[in-house]
């Protein structure tokens, strides 16, 4: 059985599910467990997450307009092993 993409479950869950269309932080976590991501959220506590975009607007500000822990150096994976090929090879 294909899975399903992204777009059809969130797709699926707004027409299912009349609070994903107005609660982002449901959409989100109802979307993760329909492609199969398990882990535990305490609903009564819901309220006091703060939005998933929220989180990623203060990372873009603290990197980009204040210029903080930006990754410049390279850093490996621990266990992978990294070759530098040749220019022509």
């Amino acid at each position: 059985m294909k899975s399903k993409s992204t777009m059809q479950v969130v797709e699926e869950l707004l027409r299912d599910d009349p609070r994903c269309r107005r609660d982002d932080k449901w959409l989100i976590i109802q979307t993760l467990k329909k492609l199969g991501f398990d882990f535990y959220i305490d609903y009564r506590k819901l309220e006091d997450i703060p939005a998933f975009e929220t989180i990623t607007k203060c990372r873009r500000k603290i990197q980009n307009e204040k210029n903080k822990y930006n990754e410049e150096e390279f850093v490996p994976e621990i266990g992978v092993t990294y070759e530098k090929k040749e220019i022509g090879q």
